[in-house]
Formats: C-alpha cells, sequence, structure tokens
C-alpha cells in the first residue's frame, strides 16, 4: 500500500515538473486565433508563419498581458524577447522587439523596447487577403507627382478607378522638364486601411501595367501609403505619400514619402446626366437566360453588368450626356466605360422592345474624348436583350393556327433513325424522338382570350409560352416570349422571315422560317437553318376556325405569313 501512495505521488511530481519544464520553454499563451497564417516581412526570405502557440523564426508564446506585449521563447538560443505587437487591420502586423536575452517579467523585458526601436511591418499572404475598397473616390482624377526632384505638372496624369472598386490604375506622365520622370503605368490593388490620431494609412499591390513579363517579388509589390483628402464644393483632393519599399518606415505625412503625388477629381458631367427613367423604372435587368444581371446604381447614372453568381464583370458604364431620344422607346448617348482597369468613352443605344423588354448596343472601341465617341460612325457589339421579372403579356404580333411543315428536330430527328434497337420499329422511334426533341406539329398564336400566347402542340406534347415583346427590322421580325407560368422565366427570342416557295403543284407557297435563340437577338442567326430551335410554318386557318389542321401546304397572306413566322419561333422555345 506504502509502495502504491509513494507511486502516485512521485507520478504527479513527475507530471508537476514536465508542466514545469513546458511552461518555461514556452506553451504558456496563445496568439489571436486571427494571426493564424502565412506573413511578408521585408528582408525577410520566405514567409513568417503564426499558428496559435508560434511565431516562426520568434519562438513560442510563453506570457502576454492579453493586449498587445508577449513573451516567446526562442528554443534555438534558449532565450527570451519581448514582442509588442499591434494589429492595425486584420491583413497588416506591425510589431517592435528586444534582444533575446534571460527571462524576466514581462513587464520589465517590454519596458526595456524604446521608442526610436525599429518598426517592423507584416502583411498577410495565407491564406490570400481579400482586396478592400481604395479609399479614393470619386475616380477619375488628374494628378501630380514628384519623386524628389520636382513636381511633374505638365502634362497632367490621370487615376482611373477599375470596374472593381479595389483596384485604382494610375497612368502616369512624363514631364520634359522634370528629370527622373517617365510615361508608366501602374494597377494599385488597396489590401487594408487604418487610421493613428488624423493620419491615414493604406497598404497595396503595385503592379507595372506595361511591364508584363517582369517577375514582380512581394518587395517589388508591397506599399505603405499615408493619404489625406480634402472636400470642398465640387472639387476632392487627395494628397498621398508612397514608401520606397515594402514597409511603412519613415512615412507620417501625406506631403513626404519616396514618391508623392496629389490627385484632383475630374468633373466629367456624371452628374448632369441620367439614364432615361424608362430604363431605370427596373433597377434591375436580366439576359434572356439569366445568366447575367444589369443593374443602375448611383442615383440612375451608373450601369454594372454581373454574373449570377455575384462575379462583377469587366464592365461598368457611366452616363455622360445625352445625344439623342424618342420618346420612351429609343435612347442614344455617350457614357464613360470601365472594363477592368481599361476605361474610355463609348457610344450606346437602347430600344424599349416591349412590356419589360430592352436592348442595348454598345460601340465597339473606347474613346478617350467623349466627342469622338458617337462619330464617323461608330461600330456596334451584337444586341444585348434584357428582360425584368415583372414582365408585361403583349398580344402576339399574328393571330392564326400553323402546321409546321419542317423544323430542326425533324432533321436531327432523320439522322438519329439509325439507333432503332433490333425489334423497335421505325414508327416507334420517330415518335420516341419526337417527344424528346421537341417536334411539334402545329401550333397556335394569339387564339386565347388574350392574344397573348403562343402553343405549340403534338402528338405526345404542348407547350405554351407568353408574348412580351416584338418588333420588326427590315424584313424580319422579332419576338420576346417565355414558357407561362415560370416565377423566373428564361426567355427565348423568336427570328423570323417569310418567303415564297413553290409546291409540288408549281403554285407559290408562303412559308415563315423561325428559329428561336436563348442567349440573346442575335441577327446573324439564319431563320429556320440555324439557332437553338428552327422551324418552317405554313397558315392552317385563322383563329375563329376551329378544326381545318391541314397537312398541305397553303398560300397565306404577308399578314398571316408573319404570324406563322412567330409560331415557328415560338416551337423553337420549347
Amino acid at each position: 500500500m506504502f509502495r502504491v501512495k509513494m507511486g502516485v505521488v512521485i507520478a504527479r511530481l513527475c507530471l508537476l515538473l514536465m508542466l514545469a519544464v513546458y511552461s518555461s520553454y514556452g506553451g504558456g499563451c496563445n496568439f489571436p486565433e486571427g494571426w493564424t497564417g502565412g506573413w511578408f516581412q521585408s528582408g525577410i526570405p520566405g514567409l513568417i508563419y503564426i499558428n496559435s502557440t508560434n511565431m516562426q523564426g520568434k519562438g513560442d508564446c510563453a506570457e502576454t498581458d492579453s493586449n498587445d506585449k508577449f513573451l516567446v521563447y526562442d528554443r534555438n538560443e534558449d532565450c527570451y524577447r519581448c514582442l509588442v505587437i499591434h494589429e492595425k487591420h486584420k491583413y497588416v502586423l506591425q510589431y517592435k522587439e528586444t534582444y533575446c536575452g534571460q527571462r524576466d517579467s514581462l513587464t520589465t523585458m517590454c519596458e526595456s523596447i524604446t521608442g526610436d526601436a525599429a518598426l517592423y511591418s507584416m502583411f498577410r499572404k495565407e491564406p490570400m487577403p481579400e482586396p478592400q475598397p481604395c479609399p479614393f473616390h470619386p475616380a477619375p482624377f488628374t494628378f501630380t507627382y514628384s519623386r524628389g526632384s520636382g513636381d511633374c505638372m505638365n502634362p497632367p496624369s490621370r487615376a482611373e478607378s477599375c470596374t472593381d472598386d479595389s483596384r485604382l490604375l494610375l497612368r502616369y506622365m512624363a514631364c520634359p522638364d522634370v528629370p527622373g520622370t517617365e510615361s508608366n503605368m501602374e494597377e494599385l490593388i488597396c489590401l487594408a486601411t487604418w487610421k493613428e490620431g488624423s493620419t491615414r494609412y493604406l497598404v497595396g499591390l503595385i503592379s507595372q501595367v506595361q511591364r508584363m513579363n517582369t517577375i514582380a517579388t512581394d518587395e517589388d509589390m508591397y506599399r505603405c501609403f499615408v493619404y489625406k483628402g480634402n472636400h470642398a464644393d465640387k472639387t476632392v483632393t487627395y494628397t498621398i505619400a508612397q514608401s520606397g519599399d515594402a514597409t511603412c518606415n519613415g512615412l507620417t505625412s501625406s506631403v513626404d514619402g519616396s514618391r508623392t503625388m496629389k490627385l484632383t477629381n475630374i468633373d466629367d458631367e456624371h452628374n448632369r446626366c441620367h439614364f432615361p427613367s424608362w430604363i431605370v423604372e427596373h433597377h434591375k435587368w436580366f439576359s434572356l437566360d439569366h445568366k447575367h444581371q444589369y443593374k443602375f446604381t448611383t442615383k440612375n447614372a451608373t450601369l454594372k453588368i454581373e454574373d449570377q453568381n455575384g462575379n462583377i464583370e469587366e464592365k461598368r458604364i457611366v452616363c455622360h450626356s445625352i445625344l439623342e431620344q424618342v420618346e420612351k422607346n429609343y435612347v442614344k448617348l455617350v457614357a464613360h466605360l470601365t472594363r477592368g482597369c481599361e476605361s474610355g468613352h463609348v457610344c450606346v443605344r437602347v430600344w424599349r422592345r416591349g412590356g419589360g423588354v430592352l436592348e442595348l448596343q454598345l460601340g465597339s472601341t473606347l474613346a478617350p474624348a467623349p466627342q469622338a465617341a458617337c462619330q464617323d460612325p461608330p461600330r456596334y457589339t451584337p444586341h444585348v436583350t434584357l428582360i425584368t421579372t415583372q414582365l408585361s403579356p403583349q398580344h402576339c404580333p399574328m393571330m392564326g393556327r400553323y402546321t409546321v411543315v419542317d423544323s430542326l428536330a425533324d432533321r436531327r430527328r432523320r439522322r438519329q433513325k439509325d439507333i432503332d434497337e433490333p425489334g423497335t420499329s421505325v414508327g416507334e422511334t420517330e415518335k420516341a424522338l419526337e417527344c424528346v426533341m421537341g417536334a411539334y406539329d402545329s401550333a397556335s398564336i394569339g387564339c386565347g382570350a388574350a392574344q397573348d400566347t403562343i402553343e405549340f402542340q403534338s402528338a405526345c406534347t404542348s407547350t405554351v409560352y407568353t408574348c412580351y415583346g416584338n418588333w420588326r427590322e427590315g424584313s424580319r421580325g422579332l419576338v420576346v416570349a417565355a414558357p407561362r407560368g415560370s416565377p423566373r422565366p428564361h426567355a427565348l427570342c423568336f427570328i423570323y422571315t417569310m418567303h415564297r416557295r413553290n409546291d409540288s403543284a408549281g403554285g407559290a407557297v408562303q412559308y415563315l422560317s423561325v428559329s428561336g435563340v436563348s442567349g440573346s437577338c442575335d441577327r446573324n442567326v439564319i431563320p429556320g437553318l440555324q439557332g437553338d430551335k428552327a422551324y418552317n410554318l405554313t397558315i392552317n386557318s385563322k383563329c375563329e376556325q376551329t378544326g381545318m389542321f391541314g397537312s398541305a401546304a397553303r398560300r397565306v397572306l404577308p399578314a398571316a405569313a408573319l404570324s406563322l413566322a412567330l409560331a415557328l419561333t415560338l416551337a423553337a422555345l420549347s
């Protein structure tokens, strides 16, 4: 019994001894959880990794005052040092330290750090930080700059915003009368901002846009800035001082740095230009397939484009000046477009196509001056068809009942005849393919009470669409329609034309050739041959005539032919 008790006592003493040794070598405290990861510090090869108890190259956390002072034990040197660490931002740590020596109290060791001791900055690298909005707005700006040999003022340099508000494009101009200046383009990515008293700091990454083949290191890219803003009436100016290396050392004023800049905002008349009310009555518009969103912001003067995953695309459009407007159906204007960090002025045209349907078209090139955007005349990118979630039904343009005499689905089905399995008749295979591939044999347009629906029918299925907008361009007709009852309709654009063919008896028959397109109203699609769906139709009867669904093609009037085309288009929608 005595031996058992002595064994327990000895075990406890060993445990206490182990804990004492462990405490003396660190492990007695923890670093904040938010510091875990890899950090870059100028002059240190590789990254400094921090976990809950250890800072690489410094030691294990032995004691802390739960504020900003940490006593750490360096196992390699068998010594202690005090670290005073300040979290300026979740991506920026700054610290001072003592020499490594014999252990003393935390207070005593930390008090030995003098006010002029070296200040070290660490910037988070792993996990990769998310850029933060830059504090300089509203861009664009003109700016002057100095590298210590005089201010480069003429010609003025220019700072422009990017689509992502965490980036700023700096276009430096060379001044012939100022040595050391050169034409250059840099992109600033803003990572962190904080304030100490009245002094504001920024940490960012600088990349050389015009020197893409240059291998840039963290030492080349990380820079610290001190900035000060001055807002007076409609003028906004910023004075900025930039560090000469990847530290914040020596930066105390916005007018004293390795490079200084003075930014002044440009009045581009944006405050006096707004998109028309019939466009911004809905602040959100969508592409026909709902893959992209067009969102109006900033007092109806700015249009941002993003995909449905929330990713901002490389376009932002700001209204500059309206050149032409026709009631509530058409507008032509000049806008300032930003695509990534590239920007300039473009010609913009917008049409109202129906209840909740717009078409947008942009110039294909960027002009440096707004006066040149809509001259010569400009070339345009393809039309973009937009819809809202609050669509208003409209009468379908052509009323009647139609026969589908040929379709892209038919042609595909005929090419699939060889897939018949042994024992399956050709007729059974064709019928199965017809149901799967959406091959319709008839269609009715505008024959309901509201005259706003298109219904396609086959032996095994039917599909109903609602018309929301239609218009004509020369010999072509275009219709935007969506499946009935869908809470978030993915609409189609049906493009159709009318033409004549001779039947077997030598008589002239009018056909409507229709193609359904899912993305936008693509003018390059050949109706009846290309697109997501393609059909050829002939008129069968008017809406008030029930029955009469003959299979033979008949002559039709031009108006009926147009309705036929529309029906075909809707068929494609299925």
